[in-house]
C-alpha cells in the first residue's frame, strides 16, 4: 500500500512510525512544511503511551536521553476544589489490595474525619512517592508499581519528533519531503493522513465544538531553567489552578516546560502573562520576574472534534482530528490510541470499506467525547467562587454522558450498594474515585449511617493505612535515579 502523511511534528512522525511498523513493505511519504516552526514546551503522557512504545519496539534507553525525557507516575492538582486546599492526585499504577476495598476507606474517612486528599497516597504507592519526591523503584516498590509498565513520561516534543524522523522512520525507508502544501497531494496514495493541526488541510468534515462546556481557549507557554534539579525534577505533572484557568509544570531533563491555560473571556493576554510570571517567580524559578514578554508565547486553540475523523481516503490524526485541552495529557493519548485502533481496524486489509470507516469513527468519537467529559469533571465539581471564571465553570450545565452521569448519580446512590457497584476491577471507577475524592466527595455521611452497621462493627479493626517509610527513605529522587541510569555519563 501507499500512504501519505501531510504534516510533521509529533503527530506526523508517530503516524509514519506506526504505518511503517504495520506495513513494512509499503511506501510512506511524509510532507513537512519548512515554513512551520517547531514548537514544544514539554510534553506529558499518560501511562498508556507505553502501549504505543511497545508496539513500535522502543525501549526507554532507545529514546529518553535523546528527548530530555523523565518518568511520570502521577498527576497532582492544586487549588482545583477550593483555593488553598491540600493537593490531590490521579496516580498511575495499580491500587493496593492488601488493606481494604475503597468503600471501607471512605467509611473510615467519614468516621475519623480524614481529608479526602489522603485517598490517592493511601491507595497508590506512586502518589505517596510523588509527595516525597521519590521514584518508586526497587524491591519494595515492585510489589505495587512497576516503572516500566505503569509510568508515563515528560519529554521535549520537538526532540521526540526529530528522533522518530531521523532514527526510526527515515532509516526504515520513509520518504521525507520538505514541501508546503495547500491541500491533498496528487500522488495516488491509498490513504492520506492529515497531521496539519487546526488548519486541517485535508479533512473538512464538520466540527463538533466542546467550547460551551470546556471554555478554555488560550495558553501562555514558556520554558524555565531549574533552580535545583534534585528538588524540581519531580515524577509528577503538577497542575495548579489560578484565577482564570490552570498552570502545568512538566519537568523534562533540561528545562521545565510550563504554560498557563485560560479562557480569554476572563483574562487578556497581558493579564495572563503577568499572573503567570508572578506564579513562576513564586513557585518555580526565582528570576522569572525578569523575563521579558517575548519569552512568553501565546497559543490559541479550540476544543472539539471532527464528526468524521476518517472521511473518504483521509484519516485525521492529532489536532486536525480534535482537541480537548492539555489537562490530563489528552493530546498524545488521542494520537497513539487512534493510530493503534486504525491498525486494528485495517488488519492488513487493502480494500477499505465504509464499515471500516464507521467502526473507526465510532471508536474515536466515543473516546474524544469521553476525554472531554473526563476533563470537564475536574471543573464541574469545584467549590471555588473567588473569581468570575470559577463561578462561570461551576454553573455550566455539563453534558449528561456516561462519565458525568456516573459521577453525579451512581456515586451518590444508596451507600449500602456502594461496595457491590464499585471495585478496582472497573477502570472507570478508578478515575472516579480519585477525581471525586479530590473534590471532597464521600458517599458516606450521617444520612446513610444507619445502613452501615456491617461496616461500623469493624471500623476499629483498621488503622490509618501507611506505607513502610523506611523503604521509601531508601528510594532515590528522580534526579539521583537518572544520574545512575538513563543519564549516566
Amino acid at each position: 500500500m501507499k500512504f501519505t502523511v501531510v504534516g510533521g511534528g509529533t503527530a506526523g512522525w508517530m503516524t509514519a512510525a506506526t504505518l511503517n511498523k504495520a506495513y513494512p513493505d509499503s511506501t510512506i511519504i511524509v510532507y513537512e512544511s519548512p515554513d512551520t516552526p517547531a514548537t514544544g514546551v514539554g510534553e506529558s503522557t499518560t501511562q498508556f503511551f507505553r502501549y504505543w512504545l511497545n508496539y513500535i519496539g522502543l525501549q526507554d534507553e532507545d529514546w529518553m536521553k535523546k528527548c530530555d525525557a523523565t518518568y511520570k507516575v502521577s498527576v497532582r492538582f492544586h487549588n482545583f476544589h477550593q483555593k488553598g486546599d491540600d493537593p490531590w492526585q490521579y496516580p498511575f499504577g495499580t491500587p493496593r489490595e492488601d488493606i481494604y476495598p475503597p468503600d471501607y476507606w471512605f467509611w473510615y474517612a467519614y468516621k475519623r474525619g480524614w481529608s479526602n486528599s489522603k485517598f490517592s497516597p493511601d491507595y497508590c504507592l506512586s502518589a505517596e512517592c510523588s509527595n516525597q519526591n521519590k521514584l518508586p523503584v526497587g524491591e519494595y516498590a515492585e510489589k505495587y508499581f512497576q516503572l516500566r509498565k505503569f509510568s508515563g513520561f515528560h519529554f521535549n516534543a520537538v526532540k521526540f519528533a526529530n528522533f522518530l524522523r531521523d532514527e526510526v522512520c527515515k532509516p526504515a525507508g520513509v520518504i521525507h519531503k520538505l514541501e508546503t502544501l495547500e491541500g491533498k497531494p496528487d500522488n495516488n496514495s491509498d490513504l492520506y493522513f492529515d497531521c496539519t493541526g487546526f488548519k486541517s488541510l485535508l479533512n473538512k468534515s464538520p466540527w463538533k465544538s466542546f467550547q460551551d462546556w470546556l471554555p478554555n481557549n488560550s495558553a501562555i507557554v514558556t520554558r524555565v531553567h531549574y533552580d535545583d534539579k534534585n528538588e524540581q525534577i519531580k515524577p509528577v505533572t503538577d497542575c495548579t489552578a489560578l484565577s482564570s484557568g490552570w498552570v502545568w509544570n512538566v519537568p523534562t531533563w533540561d528545562t521545565i516546560g510550563t504554560g498557563y491555560v485560560y479562557c480569554d473571556k476572563f483574562l487578556t493576554k497581558k493579564q495572563a502573562i503577568k499572573e503567570f510570571r508572578d506564579y513562576l517567580t513564586e513557585n518555580v524559578q526565582s528570576d522569572c520576574g525578569c523575563y521579558t514578554d517575548k519569552l512568553f508565547r501565546q497559543i490559541k486553540f479550540k476544543t472539539g472534534r471532527r464528526e468524521e475523523i476518517w472521511k473518504d481516503d483521509v484519516v485525521s490524526i492529532g489536532l486536525s482530528a480534535g482537541f480537548v485541552e492539555p489537562l490530563e495529557s489528552n493530546g498524545l493519548l488521542s494520537i497513539h490510541n487512534f493510530l493503534l485502533y486504525f491498525i486494528r481496524v485495517m488488519e492488513n486489509k487493502t480494500n477499505v470499506t465504509q464499515f471500516m470507516r464507521d467502526t473507526f469513527n465510532n471508536h474515536c468519537n466515543y473516546k474524544f467525547d469521553g476525554f472531554a467529559a473526563f476533563v470537564a469533571s475536574h471543573y464541574s465539581m469545584t467549590q471555588r467562587d473567588d473569581t468570575d471564571y470559577w463561578r462561570y465553570v461551576s454553573k455550566i450545565r455539563y453534558p449528561y454522558d456516561d462519565f458525568l452521569s456516573s459521577t453525579q448519580i451512581n456515586y451518590m446512590e444508596d451507600s449500602a450498594n456502594f461496595a457491590d457497584k464499585y471495585s478496582w476491577q472497573n477502570l472507570a471507577s478508578e478515575a472516579l474515585f480519585y477525581i471525586m475524592s479530590g473534590h471532597g466527595w464521600n458517599p458516606f455521611n450521617s444520612v446513610v449511617e444507619s445502613e452501615m452497621n456491617f461496616l461500623n462493627a469493624h471500623v476499629d479493626e483498621y488503622d490509618d493505612p501507611s506505607w513502610d517509610q523506611s523503604e521509601i527513605d531508601k528510594m532515590q529522587t528522580p534526579y539521583e535515579y537518572y544520574q545512575d541510569t538513563i543519564y549516566a555519563s
